[in-house]
């Protein structure tokens, strides 16, 4: 059940204000449709707004990207990982990682557990991505494993 009825304001998300607060992460109102916020530790931002009845969340992974072919390939082996988020490029601020949060999870807490998700998805891939970028050699899917700590998997590639 969504905390807050469909169209109303994110900000009037019950709980996002202490979650945010407990987590230290500043809030700042964009517009009714539109929250950043921002991790005093790590400096990570997060957009958070509405879409239709839909909540939308992007943060940065990489600035100023340009989506080469090794880049567009490893992505898309990330997507084959059944993440829950996607990975595009956003002509403003470069690589980001997007969610999706459907009108019956309109609440602060899955706000709240998709950005620690996603935080934790970038903090697994950020150098892996640096280095396909820098290398424009695509990472295998043996590279992306180790990126998430699964040397051992026994995953079949």
């Amino acid at each position: 059940m969504s905390d807050v009825p469909e169209g109303g304001f994110l900000a009037d998300l019950g709980g996002l204000d202490e979650w945010c607060s407990d987590n230290e992460f500043d809030v700042e109102e964009i517009d009714s449709s539109e929250l950043v916020l921002t991790d005093q530790d790590t400096g990570s931002v997060w957009s958070v707004f509405g879409v239709d009845d839909w909540i939308q969340i992007k943060g940065l992974v990489l600035e100023e990207v340009e989506p080469g072919a090794a880049l567009c390939i490893t992505l898309a082996r990330l997507h084959d990982r059944l993440l829950g988020c996607r990975f595009s490029v956003d002509a403003q601020h470069g690589l980001v990682i997007i969610v999706d949060l459907m009108p019956s999870c309109r609440s602060a807490a899955a706000i709240a557990e998709a950005i620690i998700q996603m935080q934790a998805i970038i903090d697994h891939t950020s150098d892996l991505l640096e280095d396909v970028v820098s290398s424009g050699v695509e990472a295998d899917d043996r590279k992306i494993d180790q990126a998430f700590g699964l040397e051992g998997s026994r995953r079949l590639h």
